[in-house]
């Protein structure tokens, strides 16, 4: 019940409305692509998400979560906002983050390759205090 007050409070009533994300923090460590994943769907619950595009999102979620606990710094957190045009995810961590035209990333692996493949758009920042993986459906 907290969470549909606090979803309606930052998310708002209406998607074209720009509010801010709804975020969680999660430690590295085993568990945190499932808490990411059930961080995202509980933050989609009730909103106008088509199946496919929430286990779309679901399976990227747990790619770039996995990643930040592998290779960032705790403190990783998870932010779901909605957009016009559909829904944004991102993970923040205090790693020094990555380049993803770097042939040598692009080559291990399926992360960035299910990213490209799964959503309308993605990019990585690199900023002074960590790196922030998103990607939009």
């Amino acid at each position: 019940e907290a969470m549909r007050w606090v979803r309606a409070l930052v998310m708002g009533s209406n998607a074209a409305d720009p509010q801010p994300p709804l975020s969680k923090q999660l430690a590295a460590g085993p568990r945190t692509s499932a808490e990411a994943r059930s961080f995202l769907w509980e933050a989609l619950r009730d909103q106008d998400v088509m199946t496919n595009e929430l286990y779309d999102a679901s399976l990227l979620t747990t790619e770039i979560a996995s990643n930040a606990a592998r290779h960032g710094r705790e403190p990783i957190k998870v932010n779901v906002s909605l957009e016009q045009d559909g829904f944004r995810v991102s993970v923040d961590d205090q790693g020094s983050g990555f380049d993803p035209t770097d042939a040598t990333i692009r080559g291990k692996g399926w992360g960035v390759k299910l990213v490209e493949a799964l959503s309308t758009d993605w990019g990585v920042e690199q900023r002074d205090n960590g790196t922030e993986v998103w990607f939009k459906i």
